[in-house]
């Protein structure tokens, strides 16, 4: 018994320093999503802001911020905010389609995902220990790096012979008031729920809404919910 208990002594300080004591539940981080077009040598980069509370994610890009809310039955809720018109869009669960996966909004990626690939190597303890990951499917290639105690992505990049497009991690904080703040902001938007969109035509807001609809395009426009890859957006022109 005593050695037991030596045992457990000698390994705690270890354990504790594998840990990652910062507040993750609470995250901003923005990335920068890169994509090339081999044939035609199109170049675009794009930004955006992951933010998360334990449970809510909000996907803030320049037009708009998709917030989803996981809700105590494990449905998932999602708002669209417009910053500009400072206005939102409710929608029910049952309006979005496709099987919801909280952590491929959380994480940007599925654990389900992450389960599929072939763990390469790791690096670094604690905050920034960093798991790569690759997948090779047909002529499309997967490379992924993971910060495991902060399920945060690091970096994801697909390449086919003819595209390939890359989500990178540019910087990341903890700050739980300032995560909390920004919730705030959004919340104090004036909100319509989808199904009572078409009664209020007369709102010029929702009249340029009702075409637009709530489009669930997969965490990060590479996978659905259940892992599978999404051809590159730009797939149907050629």
């Amino acid at each position: 018994m005593k050695a037991a208990i030596l045992l457990a002594s000698l390994l705690s300080p270890l354990a504790v320093a594998g840990q990652c004591d910062m507040n993750t539940g609470f995250t901003q981080a923005d990335y920068k999503v890169t994509t090339d077009i081999v044939a035609n040598k199109q170049h675009s980069e794009d930004t955006f802001t992951l933010w998360r509370t334990p449970h809510q994610v909000a996907k803030q890009n320049p037009q708009f911020i998709e917030l989803w809310q996981q809700l105590r039955n494990q449905q998932i809720r999602p708002i669209r905010y417009f910053q500009q018109a400072q206005r939102g869009i409710e929608y029910q669960p049952s309006e979005v389609q496709g099987e919801q996966d909280w952590s491929s909004k959380y994480q940007l990626v599925s654990d389900k995902f992450l389960a599929s690939m072939t763990h390469q190597k790791s690096t670094g303890e604690g905050c920034e220990l960093t798991e790569y990951y690759t997948q090779q499917q047909g002529e499309s290639k997967v490379e992924l790096s993971w910060l495991a105690n902060q399920k945060l992505l690091k970096a994801i990049r697909i390449s086919t012979p003819t595209y390939s497009r890359e989500i990178a991690l540019t910087t990341s904080h903890h700050n739980q008031q300032k995560v909390q703040a920004e919730f705030a902001k959004w919340d104090n938007y004036q909100t319509t729920d989808y199904a009572d969109i078409g009664d209020n035509e007369s709102d010029p807001f929702l009249a340029k809404m009702i075409n637009l609809g709530f489009v669930e395009h997969g965490a990060s426009g590479f996978y659905d919910a259940q892992g599978n890859q999404l051809k590159g957006e730009h797939g149907h022109h050629h």
